[in-house]
C-alpha cells in the first residue's frame, strides 16, 4: 500500500563462497540449483527480511549479481546483517561495497503503461491425480496439464499455454492489465528443495522455467504495487516472479 517501502536491491555474490555454502547444506552441488543457493545466502544475512522475490542477472566468472525486492532500505538491511548474520556469511559471501538500492514508486498512476520482463515457474496444482504428478494436488507444469486436459491427439501451443497462465495470475492477483506478450526463453530445469519433516532431505525436480517480456497497463494502483512487492507464481523465494519494470514499448 502507498507509504510502504519497497527498495530493489542489486547484490553481488562471490561464486565460489556461493558453493562453499552449498556444500555446507549438503546440497546435490554435481547438478546445483542455482536459485536455492541464492536463496540460503540471503537467508544466512537476512533471516526472514531477505529479498524476495528476486532474480539473478548475471554469472561471469566469480561474480553471480542478483536483483532484489526488499522491504526494508539499504542501511536497514546491512544493519541486520553485520548484526545477526554468522561471520562466515557476513564476511566473503556479499560484496557489500557494491550493494546498490533504490526506493521504488509509491503510488503509480491509473492508466500508466508499462514494460517488463518476468521469469517465472508456469505450475498448476490439478484437481485430481495425472500421468505427470504423483500425487493429488501437486505441481505439474501448466504445458503437460493442458496436454492432458485435451488428450493425446490434440497439438498444443507451449507458448500460447504459457501465456494464458501468465495472464490468469495478473487477474489473480490485479492491478494491471496485460498488452503484448512473448516467450522470450524458455526451458526445464533442476529444482532443489528440502523435504518437509525432520530429516529435511535435500530434493531434486524438473520444473519448467519461461521469461516473458511484454506490456501492462496499471488498473489499480494499490493492486498493482502489492503484485510488485509479492512476485508471480510460486517460488518467488528462489529465483522466480520478479517482475522487472522497463520503459513502454513504442505505440
Amino acid at each position: 500500500m502507498p507509504g510502504e517501502v519497497l527498495t530493489m536491491l542489486r547484490l553481488s555474490f562471490d561464486g565460489p563462497r556461493l558453493m562453499e555454502l552449498a556444500r555446507r547444506r549438503r546440497l546435490p552441488t554435481h547438478d546445483i540449483d542455482l536459485g536455492y543457493v541464492v536463496h540460503c545466502a540471503l537467508g544466512e544475512l537476512f533471516g526472514a527480511d531477505a529479498p524476495k522475490p528476486f532474480a539473478i542477472t548475471r554469472e561471469q566468472g566469480r561474480c553471480i549479481e542478483v536483483l532484489g525486492y526488499a522491504r526494508h532500505d539499504r542501511d536497514a538491511l546491512v544493519a541486520m546483517a553485520r548484526t545477526f548474520a554468522d561471520p562466515s556469511a557476513y564476511d566473503g559471501l556479499c560484496d557489500w561495497a557494491s550493494l546498490a538500492a533504490k526506493p521504488m514508486p509509491e503510488v503509480f498512476a491509473v492508466g500508466q503503461r508499462l514494460g517488463f520482463s518476468v521469469r517465472v515457474c508456469p505450475v498448476v496444482r490439478p484437481a485430481k491425480p495425472g500421468l505427470h504428478h504423483e500425487t493429488d494436488g501437486a505441481e505439474v507444469d501448466a504445458f503437460l496439464a493442458a496436454c492432458r486436459n485435451v488428450g493425446s491427439d490434440v497439438k498444443v501451443d507451449r507458448e500460447a499455454v504459457y501465456r494464458d497462465w501468465l495472464a490468469a495470475e495478473f487477474a489473480r492477483r490485479g492491478g494491471a492489465n496485460l498488452g503484448t506478450v512473448a516467450l522470450e526463453r524458455f526451458q526445464l530445469e533442476r529444482f532443489t528443495r528440502r523435504q518437509q519433516g525432520g530429516a529435511r532431505k535435500a530434493e531434486t525436480h524438473d520444473r519448467p522455467a519461461a521469461t516473458f517480456t511484454g506490456s501492462l497497463t496499471v488498473t489499480d494502483p494499490a493492486a498493482f504495487r502489492s503484485t510488485l512487492t509479492r512476485g508471480l507464481g510460486r517460488h518467488r523465494a528462489f529465483g522466480f516472479g520478479m517482475l522487472l519494470l522497463r520503459p513502454p514499448p513504442a505505440s
